[in-house]
């Protein structure tokens, strides 16, 4: 008998992380300890399962990944595929790429933070998107999500579809107004095998239209919905909360739960690119979490109809659990050395323009870009080793503390670990990316955080009677 290596893994490496193991099917990587790592490349060839040359802790650790599925056995010896052979990427790992392949749009949004309906950003070439396909592929990119603009609207869409598949890049998600989302469109993924998640943007019943600055979206676009849940796409959504739209969120939730929306994210209106000529359409902070609190009860009186964000307060897990994303670790936590950002440690935004930043609240304005490397000019493998977005994702709490000297003193202090850095970005102009995040702030220190926490536990004491 023989060890034989799961057809679906393969083993790769990256800078500091050098023992990785890749599901090709979900694209999921997972890191194994270095004396596991050598014990599986070792029993991947051509030495019998008893083998003396396999010591007995060798022995040990190889049954256990015989029982976590990782290795199989077999009659006879079987080599690794060359997909499965060990590859080396040369840079810090990146999980995942947001990629605007667009600058251009069909809709003509009054809030686009991208200014699309004045086409301020066009959209780089098809040449131009190949070779960032092929950048991703040679730093080791698992997943990519596209984005714009309105990606389906280039016509070469599919030939970027077809670089990111054959560089064995998984596409998770399809941002989109839904306009495009069509049998065709569908057919097209399913021919290739994969069905992304098309996540499209619903502001609510009888408030889309004007938001999106077209006539007849929202009729397309809940059309597009029930087209993905006729053909088993995974669909998700985002609502951008006005002043026109809040008396909509409750029957807009449950509109898209019926339609197969499985999750959603709110968030008030942000004041920038087109959407600083909506002034009198904005909410404060303080209307935007009143809201929440409001709905809460409905949402859970009605099913929890879909898994929801709201803002960076509140999150359900499933029908019976919450979680509060801006809560990033417990006050009695020794924080000081955690990552200021660790979502970009996983995920980069890369803009129509090329510059790689960390999300895209950050690229959204011209001040946050201009902090990072552009990918016309750096390659994305030399950015992911020495450049200010591995500084800016190296950040630890500590830096931040030492800019802001009052959070470092506050109660909140581990709680609130400086907030989101895209929303100071995106409300600040992007110049100071170590500033105070006031809507984290204001959960914390003015008593909405208390509020939340009552709330929820009025909620779950009634579901548990």
């Amino acid at each position: 008998m023989y060890y034989k290596m799961n057809d679906t893994l393969k083993l790769r490496g990256w800078e500091l992380l050098p023992t990785g193991i890749v599901q090709q099917l979900s694209g999921a990587v997972s890191f194994l300890p270095a004396n596991v790592y050598r014990a599986l490349q070792k029993a991947c060839g051509s030495i019998p399962i008893n083998s003396p040359l396999f010591s007995i802790e060798e022995k040990k650790l190889l049954e256990e990944l015989l029982q976590e599925g990782i290795l199989q056995e077999t009659d006879s010896p079987v080599p690794l595929s060359a997909a499965q052979k060990y590859r080396m990427y040369p840079n810090r790992f990146l999980y995942s790429v947001h990629w605007s392949i667009t600058g251009n749009c069909n809709c003509r949004c009054r809030h686009c933070y991208m200014s699309a309906p004045s086409g301020k950003i066009d959209e780089p070439s098809l040449e131009e998107c190949l070779d960032i396909v092929q950048q991703m592929e040679y730093a080791g990119v698992r997943t990519v999500s596209l984005t714009g603009g309105e990606a389906l609207l280039r016509r070469d869409f599919f030939k970027i579809v077809d670089a990111l598949l054959e560089a064995d890049i998984l596409i998770t998600t399809v941002m989109s107004n839904g306009l495009l989302v069509n049998e065709h469109t569908l057919d097209e993924f399913e021919r290739r095998g994969i069905k992304p998640e098309f996540n499209m943007s619903f502001d609510g019943i009888d408030c889309h239209d004007w938001l999106r600055g077209i006539p007849g979206v929202e009729k397309a676009v809940r059309r597009a919905f029930l087209l993905c849940k006729e053909r088993n796409f995974p669909t998700g959504a985002e609502y951008c909360l006005h002043k026109e739209n809040i008396d909509s969120l409750r029957e807009s939730v449950k509109l898209l739960g019926e339609l197969g929306c499985q999750t959603l994210k709110v968030n008030r209106l942000s004041l920038e690119g087109e959407g600083t000529a909506l002034t009198d359409k904005a909410i404060t902070l303080e209307e935007e979490y009143q809201t929440y609190l409001d709905y809460i009860p409905q949402f859970y009186e009605d099913g929890a109809p879909l898994n929801i964000m709201l803002a960076g307060i509140f999150s359900n897990i499933g029908k019976d659990d919450y979680f509060i994303p801006c809560k990033k670790n417990l006050e009695d936590e020794d924080c000081s050395n955690y990552c200021l950002c660790g979502h970009a440690r996983s995920q980069m935004y890369i803009t129509p323009d090329g510059y790689m930043v960390p999300c895209i609240p950050i690229g959204s304005v011209e001040g946050g870009r201009h902090h990072f490397p552009n990918i016309k000019t750096t390659s994305l493998s030399s950015a992911l080793k020495e450049s200010y977005y591995m500084k800016f994702i190296d950040m630890r709490l500590r830096d931040y503390f030492a800019q802001n000297p009052g959070c470092e003193s506050c109660q909140y202090r581990n709680s609130c670990a400086g907030g989101c850095r895209g929303h100071v970005a995106s409300v600040g102009g992007g110049e100071n990316l170590l500033g105070r995040d006031e809507d984290t702030c204001a959960f914390f220190r003015k008593g909405w955080h208390e509020k939340l926490i009552k709330l929820m536990d009025s909620i779950i004491s009634i579901k548990e009677k």
